[in-house]
């Protein structure tokens, strides 16, 4: 047998099923390398790790192979919980049951060198000053939990990336408008808004329907939340739950997606007008010509942020390899690839970071700063096949504007565009890191409810009377 180095999505591509029969039989992968080659067994979403990114890491540690499984995103810490001695280290959201079963390793801030407080979000380093909804001090418990054993000092897990969930809504049908955070017209209860009613669409998970309804109740004083928002009692459960039954029964909400490609599809035909969404929906909506916005919401969208961790029961010298891959993927590589799928980078104050993206994209993402060329240009850069865009309405031309395809030379290598900030050029929905750390009131993902069952059933529940 040669002693070229295969990694495990290589071998399953050479040899197919057989992997899984070597994989039963105990056979370690480590047979295929050289003594001095080691094996890493990774556990993640394709979002995390795609493979190109697994390309590039082996290409910067060629002593060390990275054995990739993927899990479906919401069961993904699921799986890592039933079989924690398959793993050595894992990355993923919703991951507050990994921590609560004590499996993860402590991590020394310093051994995080891009971890550096004039660097980082702040809201990583203080979240007491920005989350607002519900039992503040619990809820910053529990954000603290999921990413620290000491605060600012010992990581139970480290940030790789984050955002802000809001609703994404078609400006051709919704009288509204962004202007970064300027405009923060739009409300949650839009959802349920009789003249958008059988046009609306929420997401179909129990956790972030509940949290964003109780959110925006709380704001709205309609009920008074004394949990922690992450975790709400079993009587908010219900009072939410009571709220919502009536919105249901009576087919405001059309459907609640889980398919990525399925709500990108009902927003771009126009079906679904205003939706809980990720941030890339928009994006994808405004590529298939369809105007959509991403809103500021009066009440705020919700922080979230998915993280990697190192697993404690592994050998010292494996743990000392999976730090590898753990600092890796703060790197300016695997941000700059997080970047392009939309998310930002927890450590956004390097200079190689800024440079790397130039100042007219660095300031458009993170600083709510215009872009150098005003929108009707813009968009002749953008769909050179569909001139009649640039004749729309400002309002509709800014819900066109598509970062991958503007900011083209982040992608393909080209010098990056020099100027300032036009007058008329598009400012990123929800505005600058500021603006949207001052805005929002509460927290996601990676937590999960302690009474995720419950959730879970009251949900159900909810589904069941959607009108057929």
């Amino acid at each position: 047998m040669s002693s070229q180095k295969v990694s495990r999505r290589k071998f399953i591509a050479i040899a197919g099923g057989a992997v899984i029969v070597a994989a039963a039989a105990g056979l370690a992968y480590t047979t295929f390398t050289t003594p001095q080659q080691r094996t890493l067994r990774y556990s993640t979403h394709p979002f995390y790790f795609p493979q190109d990114a697994e390309q590039k890491f082996e290409e910067e540690n060629p002593n060390l192979d990275v054995e990739v499984t993927y899990e479906e995103f919401f069961v993904m810490t699921q799986k890592q919980l039933a079989n924690p001695q398959t793993w050595d280290v894992a990355s993923s959201g919703r991951y507050r049951i990994i921590i609560d079963a004590g499996i993860v390793r402590p991590i020394p801030v310093e051994k995080i060198p891009r971890w550096q407080p004039d660097k980082v979000l702040r809201i990583f380093q203080e979240p007491q000053r920005f989350l607002k909804a519900g039992d503040l001090e619990e809820t910053v418990k529990r954000f603290n939990k999921l990413m620290w054993f000491e605060p600012n000092k010992v990581f139970s897990a480290v940030p790789i990336m984050w955002n802000f969930d809001s609703l994404t809504y078609l400006p051709e049908m919704l009288p509204y408008q962004e202007r970064g955070a300027q405009y923060r017209d739009v409300e949650y209860g839009e959802l349920w808004n009789p003249e958008w009613k059988g046009h609306t669409a929420m997401q179909d998970e129990a956790f972030t329907v509940f949290t964003e309804v109780a959110n925006y109740l709380d704001a709205t004083k309609q009920i008074t939340i004394t949990s922690a928002i992450t975790n709400l009692s079993q009587q908010e459960v219900d009072q939410i739950y009571d709220y919502l039954l009536p919105i249901v029964k009576d087919g405001f909400i059309k459907t609640f997606w889980f398919k990525y490609g399925d709500i990108v599809s009902l927003m771009s035909t126009r079906e679904i007008w205003i939706a809980s969404t990720w941030q890339p929906v928009s994006f994808d909506t405004r590529k298939a010509g369809t105007p959509a916005y991403y809103a500021a919401l009066k009440h705020g969208p919700f922080f979230w942020y998915n993280s990697t961790y190192v697993s404690k029961m592994i050998d010292d010298a494996t743990a000392e390899e999976a730090m590898k891959l753990v600092n890796w993927q703060l790197s300016l590589f695997t941000q700059l690839l997080y970047t392009r799928q939309g998310y930002p980078t927890p450590a956004y104050g390097w200079d190689d970071y800024k440079n790397a993206m130039g100042d007219e994209f660095y300031d458009w993402f993170y600083n709510g700063k215009a872009t150098y060329l005003p929108i009707n240009e813009v968009l002749k850069i953008t769909f050179p096949d569909k001139p009649d865009l640039a004749e729309l309405p400002e309002r509709l031309q800014h819900a066109l504007f598509v970062p991958d395809l503007y900011f083209k030379h982040f992608w393909v290598g080209e010098p990056p565009r020099t100027g300032s900030p036009h007058p008329k050029g598009n400012i990123r929905d929800l505005g600058s890191v500021q603006e949207k750390e001052e805005m929002t009131r509460y927290f996601l993902s990676p937590d999960l409810p302690d009474n995720n069952d419950y959730y879970v059933k009251k949900y159900e529940e909810l589904k069941a009377l959607v009108p057929k």
